[in-house]
Parts: C-alpha cells; sequence; structure tokens
C-alpha cells in the first residue's frame, strides 16, 4: 500500500509492500517517524533536511520524497554493504515479459537470492548472514 504524506515543503511517499521495518528511519528521527502514531509519519516535525537525510538511508525505498522545485536528474545504483543493490533516481524496472514491475524513484533489489518479494529485497539477507563477498 502507497501512502503519501505532504506539506508545501516536501511530499514523502511511503510504500508498505517494500518497507521490511529495517528501522533507520524512527531510529535516526522519531519525533518524524513514529509507527506507534496514526499518521505514523510527521513532516512537519523537523527540517526538510534533515527528513531528506533520513529517507536517503532507507535500505528499500520504501520511503521516498519530493522536494518542490528540486529535480532528480541523475539515477544512482548503490551496493550496500551485505545488502541489496539501491536504485535511486528517476527509473523503470521491467520484467521479462516486457512489463513494468515498478517505475518509482527508490526500490532495493535483492542481491542474495533468498528474497519471498523477488527481484525486490525483502530482508532476506540479516536472516541469512548475507555478506559482500
Amino acid at each position: 500500500m502507497k501512502r503519501k504524506y505532504q506539506n508545501d515543503r516536501i511530499t514523502v511517499f511511503w510504500d508498505s509492500d517494500k518497507c521490511i521495518r529495517a528501522g533507520n528511519c524512527d531510529r535516526q528521527l522519531p519525533q518524524v517517524f513514529d509507527i506507534n502514531k496514526r499518521p505514523w509519519v510527521n513532516i512537519d516535525a523537523a527540517d526538510v533536511d534533515e527528513i531528506k537525510r533520513v529517507i536517503d538511508t532507507c535500505p528499500t525505498g520504501a520511503l521516498s520524497y519530493e522536494v518542490p522545485g528540486e529535480l532528480k536528474t541523475e539515477t544512482v545504483i548503490t551496493v550496500q554493504r551485505d545488502g541489496p543493490y539501491k536504485v535511486a533516481g528517476k527509473c523503470r524496472l521491467v520484467g521479462t515479459d516486457g512489463k513494468d514491475i515498478d517505475s518509482g524513484n527508490t526500490f532495493a533489489l535483492c542481491r542474495c537470492g533468498k528474497s519471498s518479494k523477488m527481484p525486490f529485497c525483502d530482508g532476506s539477507h540479516y536472516r541469512i548472514g548475507f555478506k559482500d563477498g
């Protein structure tokens, strides 16, 4: 399920299907990200740059953002240590059947081969102890 939290300074998107609850968001910025509150994202509780910094640490892309007037023109693929490939930027992921699997701004692709949500990361690398080799 995709949700949107918006004010005039930033729009935060959350895709629960991608979320593996790594906890980066609520550990780093608990006044904004609090899973015990509804809504669980309070974008008025911190500076836009702080929110962006924390969202950029989301390993799966379950959290992403848009800032009015700020264009993301570059797509960056990052190999995360002992984890997935994080794809950030405007990008289309196309399946073997030629159909779009995802066309979001951020997503994580499984590297360990054990995800139940292939080709996306579901956090299985934690359970199996996947290490860069």
